[in-house]
């Protein structure tokens, strides 16, 4: 749970974010996350994912708004489309115990394909085709619309101006919930982490350890390597 004093400065922080709300807002925003960071802690630690990933996923999305429902047609507070939230089974977009839950596998399920912070939340936000495409430079069709037509390889982060701005907002507010944490530890990997510099597996004792990594803009321009790490469940084993 979020200290007195870690709440305050993620209040400010998430004030200066949203650039012009008022702290009282943003204070209401933090009430309501605190009831669902139980939920988003559980998720997380079940499904071997950062819990301040998905925190960040879901003040980005609604605020924590359960009810919220999008211009696209996006539901409840972690914002599943209808094929996504079929694809992960939730029934109901708008329970958001379940709505956490599935986006646990989902952000899981980003990062182990992705590899990357950053890529995964760019595929939250434009999806997996779009980030897939800009990622390797292809241009692909999806029925009548072709992602990256003209061939760019940008390094997997659409040239899309919400997108970028998501990313990159989601970034800092992770930076600064890892320096107030205010969630569990994240998981001890068993190996050293700078041996692990991109997607791998290490068997041992039957266990399975994959890392996500992502690029954190630091002052002076300059970025600062972190390491998420996914840690298997019983359904992978």
């Amino acid at each position: 749970m979020i200290s007195l004093a870690a709440l305050s400065l993620l209040t400010l922080v998430m004030s200066v974010e949203v650039c012009g709300q008022g702290v009282d807002v943003e204070a209401a925003v933090m009430e309501r996350a605190r009831i669902y960071e139980p939920a988003i802690v559980k998720a997380a630690t079940r499904h071997g994912v950062d819990a301040r990933l998905l925190w960040v996923v879901a003040y980005l999305e609604t605020r924590f708004n359960p009810a919220s429902v999008s211009r696209k047609g996006a539901r409840g507070m972690m914002q599943f489309m209808p094929a996504t939230a079929e694809r992960f089974g939730l029934v109901d977009p708008h329970d958001p115990i379940a709505s956490i839950d599935a986006a646990a596998r989902y952000v899981r399920y980003l990062g182990v394909r992705f590899n990357r912070a950053d890529l995964a939340l760019a595929a939250y936000n434009a999806g997996e085709t779009a980030v897939e495409a800009y990622l390797t430079g292809r241009s692909i069709k999806v029925g009548d619309q072709t992602i990256n037509p003209k061939g760019l390889n940008i390094g997997g982060i659409p040239p899309y101006r919400e997108t970028r701005e998501y990313v990159a907002k989601g970034l800092r507010l992770l930076e600064t919930l890892r320096r107030t944490r205010p969630f569990l530890a994240e998981p001890r990997p068993t190996m050293n982490k700078d041996v692990i510099t991109r997607e791998s597996e290490a068997q041992s004792d039957g266990i399975v350890r994959k890392s996500l990594r992502a690029d954190i803009p630091t002052r002076g321009q300059q970025s600062s390597r972190h390491t998420i790490y996914f840690v298997t469940t019983k359904e992978d084993r």
